[in-house]
């Protein structure tokens, strides 16, 4: 069984080293990893690129320079993002696709347990994780009663009590138990791409979406909020393992710098 990670990347060499070795030391399968770089400039260096080739030879490394034709046309980053995440997953040429950020990581049994669920639900067309918050230095990062993604500050402490309610936050954990399920008529679309697993044909069916309303942007709808709500509104079975196999850093967001 192979499985293929995609990533996108703009600058964090060291970061992705960390994201290409959690890759690397999957247990129980093969893990093939696509890195999309959006004009980085470690991946249009010749030398860094075969470095990291001979490194990671599970990898294959593709850059997207200013005169290539797939190069994001998007000003709006999660849009950005999810034209790269696409053209990851058009080249995967296995049954599944996962997706990585180049600063976070994954535990060696990740992919492996995913893969699990899928291959014993066959109706499901996509499976996730949990994930543990980070900070930089590796140590435990716990939400001090605030979510700390909700894009208006005066608002981070009523919904940390919603998704408490719904149990995605626990206090004193620092594992966010996301959820991809409609709650009283309303979407609770709280997962994040690193814990993603999707069926290559259900990939084909619903990407990442790239067209943003003004409303989303105000908003600060990330691709995969974005994802999950259409992965809700088509009906797509979703799994979860109930295990938090994604270490999650905080403080970044992939390819924040394509639009500097």
């Amino acid at each position: 069984m192979t499985v293929t990670v995609v990533t996108p990347t703009k600058g964090r060499p060291q970061l992705l080293v960390r994201a290409l070795r959690s890759v690397a030391a999957q247990e129980g399968l093969t893990a093939a990893h696509v890195v999309i770089g959006d004009d980085c400039p470690w991946l249009a260096d010749p030398a860094h690129r075969a470095d990291l080739a001979a490194r990671f030879p599970h990898a294959r490394f593709v850059n997207i320079g200013p005169d290539d034709d797939r190069r994001p046309p998007h000003t709006y980053l999660p849009a950005r993002l999810s034209h790269l995440r696409n053209l990851g997953i058009a080249l995967a040429r296995t049954p599944y696709v996962a997706h990585l950020d180049d600063d976070n990581a994954y535990a060696p049994s990740h992919l492996r347990s995913l893969v699990d669920l899928l291959e014993a639900d066959p109706d499901a067309g996509v499976a996730h994780s949990w994930r543990r918050l980070r900070t930089a230095d590796g140590a435990d990062y716990v939400p001090d009663g605030e979510d700390p993604w909700h894009p208006i500050p005066r608002q981070r402490a009523a919904s940390y009590r919603s998704l408490a309610g719904h149990g995605v936050f626990v206090p004193g954990s620092p594992v966010v138990r996301d959820r991809m399920r409609v709650v009283d008529g309303r979407m609770l679309s709280r997962v994040d791409t690193n814990e993603l697993l999707v069926r290559r044909e259900t990939h084909a069916r619903i990407p990442f979406p790239t067209a943003f309303t003004v409303w989303q942007r105000i908003l600060e709808t990330t691709e995969d909020m974005a994802f999950c709500q259409e992965l809700l509104r088509q009906g797509v079975g979703t799994v979860c393992s109930e295990r938090a196999t994604v270490d999650y850093y905080m403080g970044g967001f992939s390819n924040a710098a394509a639009l500097v």
